[in-house]
Order: structure tokens, then C-alpha cells, then sequence
């Protein structure tokens, strides 16, 4: 849910081509509002979590969060929320968990917040893959389903 004190940002050209550009950081930052049960979200969030975990940059942290909530969203067992296609859903966690386990993610420098943590150590069929602990600094947050403004909106006199 995006917070009430944040404003949500204008996408003109949609979510992948607003956040490739961004880099890891930002990257980093969208796995971690990540929403897929968001009642607002759509396939533009599977497309934009597709790209960035088929980027060769793609921190281990990023991807292994995004398929945690991938799985939660029961993409991986073709029974996902309203506004995704079930077998586009079920060939992304497919493909992304092939990949984690093959160690397609070598670079591991985002640490992960205690419940991301737990979400990622709760996933079965996984080997145990080491993190990184750099903090991630992007230019905006992302809240569920869009990107945000990290500065509040003005208070109205």
C-alpha cells in the first residue's frame, strides 16, 4: 500500500523502462515494496521483476527477494492474484529459482531487513546462498505496485 504521505510518481513510458535505468539500487528498493497481492497490481509488476532479475547486475539479494515474493503470491504453483497470467507467473518463478540455483547471481551486496530476511530463509529447494551488507541508496522508494516520492508531500495551510 503506498503511504498517504508519499506521492506516487508519474510513469509515461511504464514501470520496466522507469526502473532499468535506475540501476541495482533501485532495483533493490522495488523488491523490497514489492507487492504482488497488491489489489492494485498488474502484469506491468512481472515484467518489471522479469527484467531486472535477467539483468546480469541484478544483486543476489534483489533476486532472491523477488522470487520470496513470487512464491508467497503462489506464483509458483500457477495459483496467483488477479491481474497476472498463471502460467507467465509460473515460468518466471520457474525460471528465476533455476537461476538461483545455479548461482546466475554472483554479486551478493544488499543486505536484507530481518523480514526479508525470513521471507528469503523460509523458501524450500534453494541452496543456502550468502548475502551481501551494503545498505542501498535510490533516488525514490517503491511502495506494492509504484514507485514514490521519499520526500512528504507539503502540508496544506
Amino acid at each position: 500500500m503506498v503511504p498517504a504521505m508519499y506521492e506516487t510518481l508519474p510513469l509515461p513510458q511504464g514501470l520496466t523502462a522507469f526502473l532499468l535505468p535506475e540501476g541495482p539500487d533501485m532495483w533493490h528498493e522495488f523488491a523490497l515494496g514489492l507487492d504482488f497481492t497488491d489489489p492494485r497490481a498488474s502484469i506491468d509488476l512481472l515484467l518489471a521483476a522479469d527484467a531486472i532479475t535477467s539483468r546480469e547486475d541484478c544483486d543476489r539479494a534483489t533476486a532472491l527477494l523477488i522470487l520470496a515474493k513470487a512464491r508467497a503470491a503462489g506464483f509458483h504453483c500457477g495459483e496467483c492474484p488477479p491481474g497476472f497470467d498463471e502460467d507467465a507467473a509460473r515460468a518466471f518463478a520457474d525460471r528465476l529459482s533455476a537461476a538461483l540455483a545455479a548461482g546466475a547471481f554472483p554479486t551478493a551486496r544488499f543486505a536484507l531487513p530481518p523480514q526479508a530476511q525470513r521471507l528469503v530463509a523460509g523458501m524450500a529447494g534453494l541452496p543456502r546462498l550468502r548475502l551481501g551488507w551494503v545498505a542501498h541508496r535510490p533516488h525514490h522508494g517503491f511502495a506494492g505496485w509504484r514507485p514514490v516520492t521519499h520526500a512528504p508531500l507539503a502540508r496544506l495551510a
